[in-house]
């Protein structure tokens, strides 16, 4: 009953944006709907299948890296973060930037023998501005920037990979010689700007990508980072790719198309948690694994450790 309530009022405060789009994906969980608007029916799913052979791994030196999002839980839990440190093979940190950052907090990580890049993003833009960054020790920067995440993101997928790109260039400019990382879903080759395509034109302004490939299988994981794959060679350019450890819920979406008057449930479809999260277990492999044009792995994050 409240999913319904909520789905009305809805329907009443967006009747003109309803009119540009086809189709409503709707996902309920305890936090809320998170809704997302579509011109393609959702449930057609991809058109082309990928086509990409996953690089040969085999062991080496491997090379894994931490995102930290919440500098409290790193002071309060620092010997889990050395113990992780060690017995995982972690060369580097992504760490997310806070008023509460220290350069005595990069120094402390960086004792450890560990590279320390600051990182910040949002929705829609930085959270800090770029002068901020260059207050700190650090060895490089992080952009994370996730325009996909407004509802309308696929009604005007051209708009917003303009302005990403715009902010990318900005922020390149700004930053100066430090080196720019920028995070990248594992389908930004299928945006095209102009005649090229978003993820082609990230490359040239980055110094290297992480690819968001969450999959439990690591080889799913980079067949879908394949276009990712090809392009860092074809730049010289660092490609990493992240996996997710943290349990992710099982989500149902619900796909109604819009009418004049009325919204018609056309089906359903789920997506399974289990398939986007990598075994704990499998991460202190990654150290010794050295897998075809991937520099190595980003674990998201050392909060779900």
């Amino acid at each position: 009953m409240r999913f319904l309530i909520i789905l009305l009022v809805l329907i009443a405060g967006c009747s003109q944006k309803l009119r540009a789009v086809n189709y409503i994906d709707i996902v309920p969980s305890e936090r809320g709907l998170s809704i997302s608007y579509h011109r393609e029916n959702p449930l057609a799913g991809e058109k082309k299948p990928v086509k990409f052979t996953p690089p040969e791994c085999s062991e080496g030196k491997g090379f894994v890296a931490l995102w930290i999002w919440d500098l409290r839980r790193l002071e309060g839990r620092w010997e889990d973060f050395v113990s992780a440190v060690k017995s995982l093979g972690v060369k580097r940190v992504y760490l997310q930037l806070s008023r509460r950052l220290k350069k005595e907090h990069i120094d402390r990580i960086k004792d450890l023998g560990l590279e320390v890049y600051l990182l910040d993003g949002g929705r829609d833009g930085l959270n800090f501005p770029v002068s901020y960054v260059k207050k700190f020790p650090a060895d490089g920067f992080q952009v994370d920037i996730e325009p996909y995440q407004n509802p309308d993101f696929n009604l005007r997928r051209g708009w917003y990979a303009r302005r990403l790109l715009k902010e990318i260039r900005r922020i390149k400019r700004e930053i100066g010689s430090v080196k720019l990382s920028v995070v990248v879903p594992f389908w930004y080759e299928k945006v095209p700007v102009g005649n090229r395509s978003l993820i082609e034109l990230i490359f040239g302004e980055a110094d290297e990508l992480v690819v968001m490939a969450y999959r439990k299988s690591l080889s799913e994981a980079l067949r879908l980072s394949g276009e990712e794959i090809v392009l860092g060679k074809k730049f010289g350019k660092p490609v990493l790719i992240g996996l997710e450890v943290n349990p992710q819920r099982d989500e149902k979406h619900y796909v109604y198309k819009v009418g004049e008057r009325f919204l018609e449930l056309v089906g359903t479809y789920e997506v399974k948690g289990e398939r986007l999260t990598f075994p704990k277990e499998r991460v202190g492999k990654l150290k010794n694994l050295v897998c075809g044009g991937v520099k190595g792995f980003v674990i998201h994050s050392f909060e779900a450790l």
